[in-house]
């Protein structure tokens, strides 16, 4: 009996269980197109039609897999809380399982002996990320803008990107992040932030 070809997510997902797969057991150096192709049962001009290199498809497929883990994208959240404090408490606490699931298995992957080629897949990994990461708060604020918390107000790049790049810190030090710490981050350091933007604007 032949076997169904497999098509669009199907395969697509199949390719990136099988480069985990590879990753997991043999690591980054191990990652061919043609093991991908044989593991995940297609051809190997797919794999090359899609991806310019090993590693890009090993961070394609590790985005995969924290979409799968997270229910979706950071900036696809969504919101349960009543206030501006809530929708950020669920952001943040989005992005740390996003984080565990990068950090737990594959920091030393993407970060030991890169190549030129294979850090400039990095960079615009680490850029598509930023550019969620401005989503998910642009939607908060919007959010609080709608329920009086907060005026229109022009907030940064950089105090959008703040909290997100303060647990990337704790990751790569491998510090927990707890629940008072977060909490601590929301209440002590972003609503003032964010206040002190607004009242500036009053001046």
């Amino acid at each position: 009996m032949t076997q169904k070809r497999r098509r669009g997510t199907e395969l697509e997902e199949a390719i990136y269980q099988a480069t985990r797969e590879i990753l997991d057991k043999e690591g980054l150096p191990a990652l061919t197109f043609p093991k991908v192709a044989e593991m995940a049962e297609t051809s190997k001009p797919v794999i090359y039609r899609r991806w310019h290199s090993p590693f890009a498809l090993a961070i394609a497929a590790i985005q995969d897999k924290i979409k799968l883990e997270n229910n979706g994208r950071t900036d696809e959240i969504k919101f349960t809380g009543n206030s501006l404090r809530d929708d950020l408490l669920q952001v943040m606490q989005r992005f740390i399982v996003s984080m565990n699931t990068f950090g737990k298995s594959y920091m030393s992957v993407f970060f030991s002996g890169m190549s030129e080629q294979e850090n400039e897949a990095m960079q615009k990994m680490i850029m598509e990320s930023a550019r969620i990461d401005v989503s998910a708060i642009d939607r908060v604020l919007e959010r609080a803008q709608k329920r009086n918390e907060l005026s229109v107000i022009n907030v940064t790049n950089d105090l959008k990107l703040l909290p997100f790049e303060w647990l990337r810190y704790h990751l790569f030090l491998n510090k927990k992040v707890d629940n008072k710490k977060l909490t601590m981050l929301v209440d002590d350091v972003l609503i003032p932030s964010y206040q002190h933007v607004f009242q500036n604007r009053l001046k």
